[in-house]
């Protein structure tokens, strides 16, 4: 029961950050002055073509809390508990490499 109120709160809180403007690129423009933009992991994925990535935690994240939500409500079958286990760690690797992914790239472009 614990797993399950955790993993809900944790697919929250990966959405939540995932739309925070926590990076900062800089770029050279023309005129030699250098301008700043404050952007999110998904503006980020979705400037480099990335946007799979996005998808893929958001279909995760919603398995993961659907079936939550059904273990919740008192559906106990092996197959529910199966898949909200690996959908939780999906949902969860697949955020540590959109972090990792996002936290590297520069941006090339204005």
């Amino acid at each position: 029961m614990l797993v399950t109120i955790l993993s809900i709160i944790a697919n929250i809180a990966y959405c939540a950050v995932l739309n925070m403007n926590i990076y900062t690129d800089k770029a050279m423009m023309p005129n030699g002055e250098i301008r700043e933009w404050h952007r999110s992991p998904i503006a980020r994925l979705r400037i480099a073509d990335q946007s799979y990535l996005i998808y893929l935690q958001m279909i995760l994240a919603a398995i993961s809390i659907i079936s939550c939500v059904l273990f919740l409500l008192g559906v106990r079958e092996r197959i529910i508990r199966t898949i909200q286990l690996v959908s939780i760690t999906g949902s969860t690797i697949v955020f540590i490499i959109i972090m990792i992914v996002t936290s590297d790239s520069y941006a090339n472009y204005a």
